[in-house]
């Protein structure tokens, strides 16, 4: 270590995480024993097979789902799921989902406005900082367009803005390219590594090996856990060859519910609250 070289303490901190779902008489494990550290500055890309975890590490890490055991931490101060209650702590995440979650009522700008809704920000100021980065991400010429009059690719990328508009100290991305062709899935991957900053970290889950190559860092999942990019060749090996377990689709569909909840009361309070997305979180 190079002596008077500050050390960078992990943003965000797993400990000992467990996390089972409970499908009828069935109890899943779905996270085993986890301990990870997220630091500021670096990408991270986790892959696995169907079934072993990635999104609900995901989830756990954006406070979406809260941990039946084991600890999170956000720069050392332990924080539990969706039980949180101190919203400057919630404000520090940007969460990505795989099928964007516009409301489809909503045209560009406005979907891009709906984290800065309830943050007591006058719209006018709203719609610039919208503006800003529509801009930078080249979606200034489809501010009023309706996420129905949008390809793939601009979804993504409104998605991408949106989860941008609080300058998040974390964002996670769910599988952001898994529905887009290859040239589209590159732009978004160029976008999102291209926002990660000193002191913000990105967390990937993808299946998407071209996007992984290009994180920092690459954890593989199986079975509920981790191996790290180290282990790299004989634990991708060994996952990619396993089926997907039998319990992956049960606990999905209670998993996606829970998921929508969730949403609702993260981002939340200010979905619910706008007559205008009455109809578009159902």
């Amino acid at each position: 270590m190079v002596k008077g070289r500050k050390v960078k303490e992990p943003v965000l901190k797993l400990v000992d995480a467990n996390k089972s779902w409970v499908i009828g008489e069935n109890t899943i494990p779905v996270l085993r024993n986890i301990d990870l550290d997220i630091f500021p500055g670096e990408s991270l890309a986790i892959m696995g097979p169907s079934g072993s975890g990635k999104s609900t590490l995901l989830h756990v890490l954006g406070l979406l789902t809260s941990l039946d055991n084991g600890d999170l931490l956000f720069k050392g101060k332990s924080i539990r799921g969706p039980g949180i209650k101190d919203k400057t702590i919630r404000r520090n995440f940007g969460f990505i989902f795989q099928d964007a979650k516009l409301i489809p009522e909503l045209n560009v700008i406005d979907n891009v406005c709906v984290p800065l809704i309830h943050r007591g920000i006058w719209p006018v100021e709203q719609k610039k900082r919208a503006l800003e980065i529509l801009n930078k991400i080249g979606l200034g010429e489809r501010v009023y367009h309706f996420p129905n009059q949008l390809s793939g690719g601009e979804i993504m990328r409104t998605a991408v803005a949106r989860a941008m508009i609080l300058q998040p100290t974390v964002l996670l991305a769910d599988e952001p390219t898994g529905s887009l062709d290859s040239q589209t899935g590159k732009r978004i991957s160029d976008l999102l590594l291209g926002t990660v900053t000193p002191d913000m970290a990105l967390v990937i889950v993808t299946h998407h090996q071209p996007l992984a190559d290009c994180a920092d860092r690459i954890l593989y999942m199986k079975d509920g856990r981790l191996g790290d990019s180290h282990q790299g060749g004989s634990f991708r090996e060994s996952a990619a060859s396993s089926p997907p377990g039998p319990p992956a689709k049960a606990f999905d569909n209670v998993h996606k519910r829970s998921l929508i909840k969730s949403f609702l009361g993260v981002q939340g309070a200010i979905l619910q609250k706008s007559p205008l997305a009455a109809g578009g979180n159902k």
